[in-house]
């Protein structure tokens, strides 16, 4: 399979060039028939490489082809597979094959149905890439590339002025986090002399040797903080969060592909794959800590008074990717991947399902105009139900393991931070179970609120497939993390970081955690039941009791707000400054100025050509007489 690992993210990558050159004189309304094949190939490819990684416990590599060769520093473009990669490529190409097929019923009829079908091939290529980098700087590049994607595909509705300027707040906002990376990447380099991550001069063996090498623990620190900005810019963490929930404008499977199943999670991803630099500093595991934890709760806190479908979603995806940070943070690092994994199933679910319910509802996303949808697109209401209960962490589907398994992880943890992480997780889990099931209540029981005009109906086959596919791995998926740290899948993620070791655990604390988060999950659901279905609590007088805390959330903590005060609106003072003072007063009105001064000399000058002969000869003695009188005043000593 070593000399084959390359056609895993060709196959996209042909598609994409198929489709981008003769998709719109040529393909047309047939795209998808050139990029499912492709996302299939590239999804059994990597079924095929996911055993033999499994089976014989060793990483593939392969070598493609040397990039910068300058002397000592010297890129070659590589394959890497391991046990975290062979996970990564099962998400990838699994999530991004079902996204293809759904979206031939969701985009049919779409103005440039031939990009659609360019980019998301395109996107599949540089995260499969992102993921299979045996180097830093490989991995930035494509990095870049699932970023220009993302631009690519938020934009998707250019025409509309919300989605341009969701495009661009993404891109610029990422650009943040960045400069954060590059800045480590360098930092890494000048540090471990290397980029490449595995071997024995590889930088995750010297920084967990770190102190062998004479290299200092701040420094550790300071190169694991820059990474997980990085991250933090990628997947959304506080307070580089703000664009994931203005990238709803893109298409509906775009967001289930990119921002809730895999390029959002490719800052986790980054920072699993370089996690013996984060265990070498305690700083820089709580920094993580601290972050991941503040953004689930406050991710939670906010999808509760949303009222788009896709908007509170996506609040849930930053919640999820924040429990995976903490995760991480707290030593949880087999947690923070199997989390990873079933989150994009079951997120992947409500995305699509979100999507089946805005197109049957013929485009409208507000739950308030929503409502008893069940009774009309059966499939689409048990699916997005299996998806909700896996989300709200409710047993036994897949987001209760992984989710109950990473607040155990941060309880038994060393970390001092680590209870409270618990506790803060525990929280954001109550929320969560509420605000999923408050959407669930709101769209598909009580009352009809839409439209007499408005005839909901079920999506047709090439949608609902995908849901059902969805939902049966929601359901089971969880089960391979079963029994947690002992069993096979964290077995097998051992191998893949050796010098990591998993936090000792005992069956009665886990069962004793799984009921807490259970009774804290049915909780949530309960209070949402009460609520929403049995209309025992008022929510309009609620809000307008508590409006403090109800605008609090409602206008997303004034984060947004707080960007534009702090750093938008007084770069705009400096921008407008720097143009009508620096540019237009003095850069300007020096050239012109010196312009001008010219033109007006040469209109005095212009004065003495009167083309009159004794103006000319008077002007010649006069110029004579100037002459002599001063020869005679320098020379006037020698006569």
């Amino acid at each position: 399979m070593a000399d084959l690992l390359y056609l895993i993210p060709l196959l996209p990558l042909v598609a994409f060039v198929i489709n981008i050159l003769w998709g719109r004189s040529t393909i047309r309304g047939n795209a998808h028939w050139i990029a499912i094949p492709a996302a299939v190939g590239s999804w059994v490819l990597s079924i095929i490489t996911f055993r033999e990684i499994y089976t014989d416990h060793h990483a593939i590599s392969q070598r493609l082809f040397t990039w910068i060769p300058a002397g000592d520093f010297n890129i070659v473009v590589s394959l890497y597979a391991d046990q975290l990669t062979a996970v990564m490529l099962l998400v990838v190409t699994s999530i991004g094959m079902l996204v293809c097929i759904y979206s031939v019923g969701y985009m049919h009829g779409e103005d440039g149905y031939y990009r659609f079908y360019s980019y998301i091939p395109l996107f599949i290529f540089s995260m499969l890439m992102l993921v299979l980098a045996d180097n830093l700087l490989t991995l930035f590049i494509f990095w870049e590339a699932v970023g220009l994607c993302s631009y690519l595909l938020i934009g998707y509705y250019f025409r509309r002025r919300s989605a341009g300027n969701a495009a661009k707040k993404a891109f610029i906002v990422n650009r943040v986090g960045d400069l954060a990376f590059g800045i480590g990447i360098m930092l890494t380099y000048w540090t471990f002399d290397s980029i490449y991550f595995h071997g024995e001069d590889g930088i995750l063996e010297k920084a967990y040797h770190f102190a062998d090498y004479g290299i200092s623990e701040g420094t550790i620190m300071a190169i694991g903080i820059l990474l997980f900005i990085g991250a933090c810019g990628k997947s959304a963490q506080f307070p580089l969060h703000i664009w994931l929930p203005d990238a709803m404008e893109g298409p509906t499977p775009v967001s289930a592909l990119i921002h809730a199943a895999t390029m959002v999670t490719a800052g986790i991803y980054m920072s699993a794959r370089s996690y013996t630099i984060f265990i070498g500093s305690e700083n820089a595991m709580l920094f993580v800590a601290v972050i991941g934890s503040i953004t689930a709760f406050m991710a939670a806190s906010i999808a509760l008074t949303q009222h788009d479908i896709k908007k509170v979603v996506a609040y849930s995806t930053v919640s999820q990717l924040g429990y995976m940070a903490f995760a991480l943070g707290t030593g949880a690092w087999v947690a923070a991947i199997f989390h990873l994994m079933t989150h994009a199933f079951f997120k992947g679910l409500l995305f699509l399902g979100s999507g089946s319910v805005i197109h049957g509802m013929h485009g409208e996303q507000d739950m308030r105009k929503m409502g008893g949808l069940r009774k009309h697109m059966p499939i689409t209401f048990w699916t997005f139900l299996i998806g909700s209960a896996a989300n709200a962490g409710i047993f036994p589907l897949a987001g209760f393991w992984s989710k109950d398994e990473i607040i155990v992880g941060a309880w038994v943890s060393d970390s001092h931070y680590g209870k409270v992480a618990a506790i803060i997780g525990l929280c954001a889990a109550f929320l969560t179970a509420l605000y999923m099931f408050r959407l669930v209540f709101l769209v598909f029981f009580g009352e009809e609120r839409f439209d007499s005009h408005v005839h909901p109906h079920e999506s047709g086959p090439w949608m609902a497939v995908p849901l059902v596919i969805l939902a049966v791995a929601s359901i089971f998926v969880g089960f391979v993390g079963f029994p947690p740290e002992d069993g096979a899948f964290h077995e097998f993620l051992h191998h893949a970081f050796e010098h990591v070791h998993g936090h000792e655990v005992s069956m009665t604390m886990t069962y004793t955690f799984g009921i807490v988060s259970t009774v804290v999950a049915l909780s949530g659901v309960a209070v949402a039941y009460i609520t929403y279905m049995r209309k025992a609590i008022n929510t309009d007088e609620l809000a307008e009791r508590f409006s403090g805390i109800y605008n609090f959330l409602y206008n997303k903590w004034y984060v947004d707000e707080f960007f534009m005060a702090a750093v938008v609106n007084p770069m705009k003072d400096i921008a407008n400054f720097l143009w009508k003072v620096v540019d237009v007063r003095i850069i300007d009105g020096t050239v012109n100025g010196v312009g001008t001064s010219i033109v007006a000399i040469s209109a005095r000058l212009r004065r003495v050509q009167t083309g009159s002969v004794a103006n000319y000869a008077l002007e010649i003695g006069v110029g004579m007489v100037v002459l002599l009188g001063v020869f005679l005043v320098a020379f006037g000593n020698l006569f």
